[in-house]
């Protein structure tokens, strides 16, 4: 890497080093000022007059720079390359195996299948493709006692989930039921496979009210219980309340940006070399390094420049906002079937610098629930 000398001197002298042979590859003028650009032969020529022409070293560029950064930080360089090599050590060894099940027989067997596979404390962190070929052969090995086992090391610890095999009995299930209401609705649909349906289409119904009930009657005579089944859906209500900052603030990136090394340690990062700084900024870390039992990382950090600008919501800009984010958190808290019928605003009012909007929603949704049924002499004689 060829290393330059940035000199400066008042450009009226200029002229005058011409006839010292100096090889000057490159001038920058500024003002009265001139920096000249020359290796390091003609810088020797030309500092011998720096006190007649007044000529100064402004920094030098190349690698005389790197091997003079490296001279003045050897300490922190070695370091951080001691601190990488104990970083790496750490990152690889297995200090501990933790096998998760209460199950005595499983853990006999899987400890001794680690051990045969050198998985084991002290070692070091197998590859993926190497786990998967031990997970293979363990429950190759052991069909009839293993139905899944997974090895996930996390940090320095390896995870063994295991469960057991078990072969069911089919036991003739002595469970009777009602289908009943799980919240107060209007019935939409009825599905029933077994039981008695007890409310119609269009029936109000409660919390907890029997719509298919297993017990089979007639003429007010019980002759029969049964496992209730099926499906139940209903027209329900909700309001839902979505509160907005009445500022908020848009992040706007210039474009501007640039990559650098940095340590992360405790949460605080440090550069490791010069870097210019931006008055806001933001990180994204592409991480080189890291340990999850010590608060350390190396990343190559993205630093994009930001501005912030500070917008005003309007009501109706609040209200569309609004009606969003509340069907957004409604239908989080609602089953996959579910479906919106009806969206009407109730309320938009301001308070505390906040604006408050209320939402009425009027939703199909499944309100299929359970409750058991005891057979006389079992309990009660009755239900839920």
């Amino acid at each position: 890497m060829k290393t330059t000398y940035i000199l400066k001197i008042n450009k009226k002298y200029v002229n005058r080093l011409l006839k010292y042979k100096v090889n000057i590859y490159k001038i920058k003028y500024q003002d009265d000022i001139c920096f000249l650009y020359v290796d390091k032969c003609n810088y020797d020529k030309l500092i011998k007059y720096k006190d007649i022409y007044d000529i100064s070293l402004v920094r030098v560029k190349g690698l005389l720079t790197y091997l003079d950064l490296l001279r003045k930080n050897y300490i922190f360089i070695i370091s951080i390359i001691v601190g990488i090599v104990f970083l790496f050590l750490l990152s690889n060894i297995i200090f501990d195996v933790r096998i998760m099940t209460n199950k005595k027989e499983l853990i006999k067997i899987i400890n001794s299948e680690l051990k045969e596979y050198n998985l084991t404390k002290y070692h070091f962190v197998k590859s993926f493709k190497e786990k998967e070929n031990i997970k293979k052969k363990i429950l190759t090995n052991y069909q009839d006692k293993i139905e899944w086992l997974e090895i996930d090391n996390v940090g320095s610890v390896y995870y063994i989930r295991v469960l057991e095999r078990i072969i069911n009995d089919n036991k003739e299930s002595n469970t009777y039921q009602n289908i009943i209401a799980k919240k107060n609705a209007m019935i939409l649909e009825i599905k029933a496979s077994s039981g008695e349906i007890v409310k119609k289409v269009n029936d109000y119904v409660n919390k907890g009210d029997v719509i298919i009930s297993g017990k089979i009657t007639k003429k007010d005579e019980v002759m029969n219980i049964v496992e209730a089944k099926g499906t139940i859906y209903g027209e329900t209500w909700y309001n839902v309340k979505v509160e907005l900052p009445r500022t908020y603030k848009e992040i706007k990136y210039t474009g501007n940006s640039f990559n650098k090394i940095s340590l992360n340690i405790f949460d605080k990062r440090y550069f490791l070399f010069k870097r210019k700084k931006y008055d806001n900024e933001e990180y994204y870390d592409n991480v080189i390094i890291n340990n999850n039992l010590l608060p350390f990382s190396i990343n190559n950090t993205l630093v994009k420049e930001s501005i912030t600008d500070t917008y005003f919501y309007t009501y109706s800009d609040a209200l569309d906002i609004g009606l969003t984010l509340a069907k957004e958190k409604l239908m989080d808290s609602l089953s996959k079937d579910s479906k919106i019928l009806l969206q009407k605003k109730l309320k938009l009012y301001e308070e505390n610098s906040k604006i408050i909007i209320v939402v009425f929603f009027k939703v199909y949704e499944d309100i299929t629930d359970y409750g058991e049924i005891v057979k006389d002499g079992e309990g009660n004689g009755n239900t839920f």
